[in-house]
């Protein structure tokens, strides 16, 4: 009996302590300290899923209040959460970068939850670059959740769904839907950055930086314009199981049937920011890279050092309606495609020095599949299968192959190929960016001591630029380099 007594007496103080707590709670953030732990009010709202007991909480202010904490599991109560340019003058979001999880050791759980941002957000914090989600901690894991942009406002300055960084986190299960950028439907015509013809703002998908991270099983659906997901500075970066996709591709012809209605590009008059007018014929993407690496950048702590991008692999993802599909021509170390697929894009697979592309796919519609980036590209290992590219549209080569020491192989899964494209070893890249000598350094690549193996019935071109290659084919091929060695092989 005094046990019984002695366990009513320990609950009736839990009891007291939690009106206690409650009483100084609320959906507001004033009162809330960071680093208090959020309160339950019984066990109801704890939740096992996959070994992890979950502690659910039921406002936005509460989940704001995990974020700076180590080691919580924390789900959010299903439902829809709508952000707009109020939250930031009532207190919920005022910080241009809204939800950072700043803890370590932790795990978030958003299933059944979308979070809609009004695009009137990105310019409400003003000349900021908006930041929607933010991972900054070590070993967080969020996952599940929808993220919906509403509207079609451009920031002031520049806007981003995510930034991945810190160590060892992992972002799963996302679906992202990106808009609001400004000027939206001319892809890269009139330039990106610095020196553009129309001054852009821009709004990407997830940035990677940090250390081990990462981002699995996800989508991204952008109707802005930006890269969709990109890695500057981030080491040992995994992405898996990803699928990417911009807005219908457009044709050059389109662009310039804006002429006398005052668009932003007929303001210009339709210059390109390469010095010439925007020629016909040519398709473009609306948005930018699908998969995309740079060298560098500050690190993302701020603290002034440079971090590198360092050993990438990006695996059974797909691409689709981008500027270019998979692009890793920037970083150090191993980098890898495998087992992607590139559908429909300006162009499919560029990779740097010593990379890796194994058990791929890729059509040839709007531009090449394969395509090097610069001419001091080497050690390349190359399996690819070129996809249904039946209505090819520009002039672009099925593949272009430049620089040293490649090792190409090139699979088709079409039954029958167009003789109008060809394979391209060297020369002009007959592509919209390199028009009237615009670009010229990525342009008339020389390739030499590489090994072809086209087992495609496409035909290969071995321009004037090629030398020293050799090159097994079962189609035809026209050598017009010197000291190529051609082997004719079967297609069967």
């Amino acid at each position: 009996m005094k046990i019984y007594k002695l366990i009513i007496v320990k609950y009736f103080f839990v009891f007291l302590l939690s009106i206690g707590t409650y009483s100084c709670g609320g959906d507001s953030l004033s009162g809330i300290d960071d680093e208090d732990p959020v309160v339950v009010d019984d066990d109801d709202d704890e939740e096992e899923e996959d070994g992890i007991t979950y502690t659910t909480v039921n406002t936005i202010a509460d989940f704001i209040a995990t974020l700076n904490q180590n080691d919580v599991n924390i789900k959010l109560a299903p439902g829809t959460y709508s952000f707009g340019p109020d939250d930031i003058t009532s207190g919920l979001i005022p910080d241009y970068e809204m939800f950072v999880f700043r803890g370590s050791n932790s795990n978030y759980d958003f299933t059944d939850v979308t979070f809609e941002f009004d695009t009137a957000l990105w310019s409400a914090y003003g000349s900021e670059e908006v930041v929607q989600l933010r991972l900054y901690g070590e070993n967080i894991t969020v996952k599940n959740l929808t993220v919906v942009d509403i509207g079609d406002s451009a920031p002031a300055y520049r806007a981003r769904n995510m930034h991945l960084d810190g160590v060892n986190n992992t972002v799963d299960g996302f679906h992202i839907s990106t808009s609001g950028s400004y000027p939206y439907g001319y892809g890269d015509l009139f330039g990106k950055g610095g020196g553009a013809v129309i001054g852009h703002n821009k709004h990407s998908g997830i940035l990677i930086r940090g250390e081990g991270n990462t981002l699995k099983n996800s989508t991204i659906i952008s109707r802005s314009y930006g890269h969709v997901v990109f890695i500057q500075g981030g080491k040992d970066v995994l992405i898996d199981n990803v699928y990417v996709e911009g807005d219908e591709m457009r044709t050059t012809d389109d662009v310039l049937a804006e002429e006398g209605t005052g668009t932003p590009a007929d303001n210009v008059n339709f210059l390109t920011v390469w010095g010439y007018k925007v020629p016909a014929g040519y398709m473009i993407s609306k948005q930018e890279a699908g998969f995309r690496s740079y060298e560098s950048a500050e690190h993302y702590s701020g603290n002034g050092e440079t971090s590198y991008t360092e050993n990438v692999t990006i695996k059974n993802c797909t691409a689709k309606h981008v500027r270019s599909g998979f692009n890793l021509v920037f970083g150090k170390g191993t980098m890898v495609f495998e087992n992607c697929t590139s559908i429909e894009n300006e162009s499919g697979f560029s990779i740097q020095n010593g990379g890796i592309i194994t058990n791929c796919k890729s059509d040839a519609k709007y531009g090449p599949a394969y395509t090097i980036a610069y001419e001091n590209d080497s050690n390349i290992t190359v399996d690819l299968t070129i996809t249904d590219s039946e209505g090819s549209y520009g002039t672009h080569p099925i593949a272009y192959i430049g620089g040293s020491n490649q090792n190409i192989t090139l699979e088709s899964s079409e039954s029958s190929v167009s003789q109008d494209r060809s394979i391209k070893l060297g020369g002009d890249k007959n592509s919209l960016r390199y028009l009237e000598g615009a670009n010229s350094g990525q342009n008339f690549h020389n390739t030499t001591s590489s090994t072809v193996i086209n087992n495609t019935k496409y035909p290969i071109l071995l321009t004037d630029y090629s030398s020293g290659n050799n090159v097994y084919h079962c189609g035809t091929v026209i050598d017009n380099g010197t000291s190529n060695t051609t082997t004719q092989t079967s297609c069967d």
